[in-house]
């Protein structure tokens, strides 16, 4: 028989049981498929080697540049607020933030929910879920504007390193977080605890909230039964997300400024950082799955959904954090695990040729590439990291963790078995990097005999000596540095029909 080419497709399929994904790649961690060939994820490195870690857990993440062309970053934490210039961190905590919960917990009794929430005196006699603070970071011009949802107020701070967050004059309280629109409007939601209102300063003007002929402050009150979340800019408008659907607030102009409307329902997010954004598309998790806006919102077919859905600790989901990869195409979704308390998991859609992706790290906010050549997250270990520089974690090895292993690939019609004795790679370069693992069997129920197989760099070649009705492939890393992998072929002969 011919060389046949072993052509599994790019990207995870994990809808099912491991037969189910046969001819696609079953499992991965930190690898990519990047021009058609699988190659592993860029390595990572703390931002300062000399950073001690931030208090508490970062939910929320800003990297932007100022007039002059600095540099500034914003770390928000569950306890502290952190602004970096020129590469040096200092704490800007404001004297009156109170400081949120770093979990999300289920509760009982009083003083359990949101302030505002239920009858006052009342017992709670049913457990509500409580869910950790996360912070909304945005800029007003080059300065940060802030609100965590621990306090709701909304700070600012003019880059000053000397000087605190500071609480904007006449903005309203207890507010779900804030946006800053094209339009030069700061918007509160979930303002002055009314879990659907969205209230917007005047135009260029943030301490000016209060609606006149005058000005272009005003507000509006959201058509839900849900309770707002989260808001991001989607190319010239804003989306808006609770916990039950979605809505598009769109600038009218005077005397109406915005109008905002539903544009989808059964639809809400799972946290107000589960979203990632690229010019006028978003995608973001929700409890059943990924939806898409790119102009009209749609549910987004996930080939490795039940990894998230069926594992994903539902307590903890609101930590779950978005990020764009600009560099790849990648959209990144960090998630807690039900073996987990904390992001431990991520899921990966590459929109540039549609496939997914999956892997184990902790992650809990990013900010893509722009202000900063390379994408930054912040670890489960409160430190800040650079991605996509070299191949280690942080000066460690991630030997053992880079792979990509196949589901059943059947040799032949199943009726008889099939030999291979020589594996051929079709780019061999650098190949010394990876070593492949064949398992073997001949039907579903039998376990798979796997013996490990060093590519030729010479030529190219793995000779082997196989007999089976089905393989796996498993393709790992064996030193740090990048590799690009392409198709395999097999020198297929029959075999007998035992």
């Amino acid at each position: 028989m011919p060389l046949v080419p072993l052509d599994i497709p790019a990207g995870v399929y994990r809808n099912g049981t491991e037969y189910e994904s046969k001819g696609r790649w079953f499992d991965t961690n930190l690898v990519r498929w990047h021009e058609g060939r699988l190659q592993p994820v860029g390595g990572w490195e703390k931002f300062d080697a000399t950073q001690t870690a931030y208090d508490g857990k970062a939910r929320g993440l800003l990297a932007w540049r100022g007039n002059d062309g600095g540099r500034y970053i914003a770390v928000g934490t569950n306890e502290k607020l952190y602004a970096s210039q020129g590469g040096q961190f200092y704490d800007i905590t404001p004297a009156s933030f109170t400081a949120g919960r770093e979990d999300g917990i289920f509760g009982y009794g009083f003083g359990i929910g949101t302030y505002n929430t239920g009858t006052y005196g009342t017992i709670r006699t049913s457990s509500t879920a409580i869910e950790p603070s996360v912070w909304h970071l945005d800029n007003w011009g080059e300065y940060l504007v802030a609100c965590s949802s621990a306090d709701g107020l909304i700070y600012e701070w003019q880059l000053s390193t000397g000087s605190a967050a500071a609480v904007l004059s006449n903005a309203p309280d207890d507010n779900i977080g804030i946006i800053v629109t094209n339009e030069r409007h700061l918007v509160a939601l979930g303002a002055d605890t009314n879990s659907r209102k969205v209230q917007w300063s005047d135009q260029e003007d943030n301490n000016t909230w209060t609606p006149s002929a005058d000005n272009l402050a005003g507000d509006l009150e959201l058509s839900t039964n849900g309770r707002i979340k989260t808001a991001r800019r989607v190319g010239n408008d804003i989306l808006i997300w609770t916990d039950t659907d979605c809505h598009l607030m769109r600038y009218l102009g005077p005397p109406y400024v915005y109008g905002i409307e539903r544009i989808g329902s059964d639809c809400g997010i799972v946290g107000a950082n589960a979203v990632a954004v690229s010019g006028g598309t978003a995608v973001w998790l929700s409890e059943g799955g990924f939806w898409i806006y790119d102009g009209s919102i749609k549910p987004l077919q996930c080939d490795a959904l039940d990894e998230v859905t069926d594992k994903i600790n539902r307590l903890q989901q609101a930590k779950t954090a978005g990020g764009h990869n600009s560099e790849f195409g990648e959209m990144w979704f960090f998630y807690p695990s039900s073996d987990s308390t904390e992001n431990d998991k991520y899921i990966v859609w590459n929109y540039r040729l549609n496939h997914w992706s999956v892997g184990t790290l902790a992650r809990t906010c990013w900010a893509d590439q722009g202000a900063f050549n390379e994408p930054l997250a912040v670890g489960a270990n409160g430190h800040l990291y650079r991605h996509e520089t070299g191949w280690t974690d942080d000066g460690t090895t991630r030997v053992g963790q880079v792979y990509a292993v196949s589901g059943p690939v059947e040799l032949g019609q199943g009726d008889r078995l099939a030999v291979v004795d020589r594996i051929i790679a079709d780019d061999y370069s650098n190949l010394p990097s990876v070593k492949a693992t064949i398992g073997t069997k001949n039907t579903p129920e039998g376990s798979y005999a796997d013996t490990e197989y060093t590519i030729n760099e010479a030529d190219g070649y793995i000779d082997v000596r196989l007999t089976a009705r089905q393989l796996r492939v498993k393709l790992e890393a064996t030193r740090d540095d990048g590799f690009k992998f392409g198709t395999l072929r097999m020198n297929l002969k029959q075999g007998s029909r035992r």
